[in-house]
């Protein structure tokens, strides 16, 4: 019989012998490839919308590979998405190493109605496209091929739009669940209209959401919680140059829980950026100010003896953006203000934070917190314990905090051209 440690042994062994030669030594980090050799740029994807799968198996001129240091192009895509309903695709080709003064940026489309395999085709082409630069920098520049798909005397838009730029969307849905002491279901539903133009944006947005749920008791009536939230939220945004805009905030909610019968909002913003609003998709600085009116209606009395009021509020909000290759920076800060009597106001910070570490280490952290002096609509009276369980009522705080972070390693082959999709 064989010790428990020999079989061990035997087993790292074999472990040691099956890995390649270069992967025995850790100490030996590959380097990109030099000008002008036989192997293949490398290139690092940074997409969190891309069919990783698809474009390794479609674009096959280039070594993909899993660690951005590694890598002779970094690419960094950016989304977002377009007042048609679609979303944009802006890709940051970074050349490093030997290529670290080639880099350009191009940006992609896509409609509203193409469908997934369309969209990653379009992502696909543009890197094909974008990597062109770098490929003729390499000795296969020769094996490259050209091609154009000439349009047959049609335009690639329609001369007049019908719809005006106005994009709709309906949604609803809900579930239902039932147990022998208790049962609960929830719906929500609700519109948008969108129209967004260079020089315009416009939403209309009704929204609707149910929330019942009944508790038996034995020998006691049955508990039953029925809460709801509609509302209707607009605006109207004015561009005003690469730096400025000015728009109009008007909204109208109901609220149980809030305790808000009728609450109307009125709020017009102006807003200033520190860079083009053009370079919003990889850096953004913005400073916004509102001055608005509230008209409210509350279903029971409140703290300071209020069943209605008008109040008058200011808000100002900073906030930073930032994506880059290292990662990425999002974070603002928002205090805001009643003017009535008493010092009634709100600050709230929030951010978020990625390291991209190198050597497939990345670190994220991010928090808000809230300090909270603006509790109008709080109802007289105490609690109940149903209240508190049930979220029927809202309580009093004077903060709120939370926190998260995150740390991950990936280490191994830096290569990920192979794809092998079985089971």
């Amino acid at each position: 019989m064989y010790s428990l440690s020999t079989c061990f042994a035997v087993v790292v062994a074999l472990l040691a012998l099956s890995l390649p030669a270069e992967a025995q030594d850790a100490d030996e980090r590959p380097e990109a490839v030099p000008l002008g050799q036989e192997a293949m740029p490398r290139l690092y994807l940074d997409c969190r919308r891309c069919d990783d799968a698809f474009i390794r198996q479609e674009v096959t001129f280039v070594d993909h590979v899993r660690d951005r240091a590694a890598a002779d192009v970094h690419v960094l895509v950016v989304d977002e998405r377009t007042g048609g309903g679609g979303r944009r695709y802006t890709f940051s080709f970074i050349g490093q190493r030997g290529f670290s003064d080639v880099g350009h940026t191009l940006t992609y489309t896509a409609g509203q109605n193409e469908a997934e395999a369309e969209v990653r085709e379009g992502i696909s082409e543009v890197l094909k496209v974008g990597l062109v630069p770098y490929m003729l920098r390499t000795e296969h520049a020769s094996r490259l091929q050209v091609s154009f798909d000439a349009p047959e005397g049609v335009e690639t838009t329609p001369a007049e739009d019908p719809w005006r730029h106005w994009t709709f969307e309906v949604y609803g849905g809900g579930n239902a669940n039932t147990e022998s002491a208790q049962s609960a279901w929830n719906a929500r539903y609700g519109f948008f209209a969108d129209r967004v133009t260079e020089d315009w944006k416009i939403r209309l947005r009704p929204y609707f959401n149910h929330n019942v749920r009944r508790i038996s008791r034995e020998d006691e009536e049955d508990l039953l919680s029925n809460q709801r939230r509609h509302g209707f939220q607009s605006y109207v945004i004015k561009s005003l140059g690469g730096h400025w805009g000015a728009g109009v905030f008007a909204s109208y909610h109901t609220n149980t829980s809030d305790n808000f019968r009728h609450s109307v909002r009125l709020t017009p913003a102006v807003e200033y950026s520190i860079f083009p609003y053009e370079e919003a998709s990889h850096r953004q600085i913005t400073f916004s100010y509102r001055i608005g009116y509230e008209g409210v209606d509350y279903f029971e009395e409140t703290i300071f003896e209020k069943t209605e009021e008008h109040l008058l509020s200011q808000e100002l909000d900073s906030s930073i953006q930032y994506r880059q290759p290292w990662g990425s920076i999002s974070s603002s800060i928002t205090g805001s203000r009643y003017f009535r009597e008493g010092n009634h106001h709100r600050l709230t910070a929030n951010g978020n934070v990625s390291f991209n570490l190198g050597g497939g280490l990345a670190f994220n952290v991010g928090g808000r917190y809230e300090r909270i002096n603006d509790q109008l609509s709080l109802p007289r009276g105490d609690a109940t314990l149903e209240d508190i369980l049930l979220d029927q009522r809202q309580l009093a705080t004077a903060y709120r905090a939370s926190l998260n972070m995150g740390l991950s390693y990936t280490f191994g082959s830096i290569f990920t051209n192979v794809v092998n999709p079985r089971l």
